[in-house]
């Protein structure tokens, strides 16, 4: 009976843990960030990673108290396990470049893309197991990457790099382990326009906390800019064959849509990130062309000088920060069955309507709207589900008719379903 009393007790302490969810940082990390840079090589359905380089970097920005990631979002997640334990101790979903490359004509028909990403985490006290999952075309995660990283590695590098770099801290409420911390690269900005540099990214920066939720939760916020500097002003833009010497690589023209406008230059822009502590990075660039792009967990990249600033800057944030996708369905976009029929999107805001009485934001729609929900403008303001999202005009719907996710407009700001997503997240970032 003793035997089975101590049985139980340990089987309710597992549980109890188990719910918890999260274990001690101090248990199993230092100070300091553990990043693993990778080459991520392949086509359509085969990929291979290498080792670039693994680095110990001064800062890691996360909350000590949400290690394990509690989020269900990205097409890949990386799981970090105490090799003494088995004991899970970190993770975190994250998309890629690759990861959309995948998804373009040319790796379908077999060409080889090769990019650099990395993985950030606190610096473990003991050695550690890296496993890498991603998504399968029904949406279950399976293996397909294993590395072993030993902290007192002496491979394990400490070069600090652009030290030469000034930061300026935009906003400050609080220790980076409470709260969700931005950093802004500039990018095209040569030495002598740093202070349009500072202009722009405290503009723009401000336009992001005049909408709900960025507006209510500032204070959960710190925001801090690295003035680097390129060679050359502007980014390139393949299709003028103008090419700038820019010092973090953006470029329109990405996966050949011209207003498509993100970085190979990974390894770059972690250098120049690592200086101080951070949760997301936004790649500001110094140029006028339409043009941006958001990439959960990598960063989102917004122009300074175009009428449209102010929306891409916030709608690219959505994604880099929120996971959520796209509403519309009318542009064109480089991508092949991004999301295949009869699979429901990992993304918060967007559904396939497998299941009507189990909607992602069901709890938000009134009990007299009709699902599907016509889209007229009897249901303008209301949430429901509306057809047309995720770059498809039918099988996908969205819970607003409009939406800075759906149109190029900042007035209406955020639907309720994506604000619930974006709430849901500057929590898991920061709550103890």
């Amino acid at each position: 009976m003793k035997k089975l009393l101590i049985a139980i007790a340990l089987i309710l302490i597992f549980v109890q843990s188990s719910v918890a969810g999260q274990p001690e940082f101090d248990a199993y990390f230092t100070s300091g960030c553990l990043r693993v840079d990778l080459y991520h090589t392949g086509f359509k359905d085969i990929e291979y990673f290498s080792i670039d380089e693994i680095i110990k970097e001064p800062y890691w920005g996360g909350n000590h108290s949400a290690l394990i990631d509690t989020m269900n979002l990205g097409i890949y997640i990386f799981r970090v396990f105490d090799l003494k334990t088995n004991s899970l101790i970190f993770s975190r979903g994250y998309c890629s470049v690759f990861g959309e490359w995948i998804t373009t004509d040319e790796a379908i028909e077999g060409a080889i893309g090769t990019f650099h990403e990395s993985l950030i985490m606190p610096f473990p006290k003991r050695p550690v197991q890296i496993r890498i999952d991603r998504r399968d075309r029904e949406n279950i995660f399976a293996n397909v990457f294993d590395l072993v990283v030993a902290p007192d590695d002496y491979h394990i590098t400490t070069e600090s790099r652009y030290d030469y770099f000034k930061t300026t801290t935009l906003i400050k409420n609080g220790p980076p382990s409470r709260k969700v911390d931005i950093v802004i690269l500039g990018d095209g900005y040569c030495g002598n326009e740093m202070h349009k540099l500072r202009k722009d990214a405290q503009r723009l920066i401000g336009v992001l906390f005049s909408v709900e939720p960025f507006k209510s939760r500032r204070n959960d916020f710190n925001v801090r800019l690295i003035q680097s500097v390129s060679a050359q002003s502007g980014v390139d833009n393949p299709r003028e064959s103008d090419y700038r010497n820019n010092l973090l690589g953006l470029s329109f023209n990405t996966f050949n849509i011209d207003r498509y406008m993100v970085s190979t230059a990974n390894k770059v822009i972690r250098d120049v990130a690592a200086k101080v502590p951070y949760d997301q990075v936004i790649l500001l660039a110094n140029e006028e062309k339409y043009g941006g792009g958001g990439i959960f967990n990598l960063y989102s990249a917004a122009i300074a000088d175009n009428e449209y600033s102010k929306y891409i800057f916030v709608h690219e944030f959505g994604h880099a920060f929120g996971g959520l996708a796209d509403e519309y369905y009318s542009s064109e976009v480089t991508y092949n069955d991004m999301y295949p029929r009869g699979v429901e999107p990992w993304e918060p805001n967007i559904t396939a309507l497998l299941d009507k009485d189990n909607i992602k934001w069901g709890s938000l729609i009134g009990g007299n709207v009709p699902i599907p929900t016509p889209d007229d403008s009897t249901y303008a303001g209301v949430t429901g589900c509306f057809e047309g999202a995720g770059y498809s005009a039918e099988g996908l719907f969205r819970s607003s008719r409009d939406c800075i996710m759906f149109s190029k407009s900042i007035e209406k700001g955020f639907c309720p379903a994506c604000r619930r997503a974006l709430t849901r997240m500057i929590n898991f970032r920061t709550k103890q």
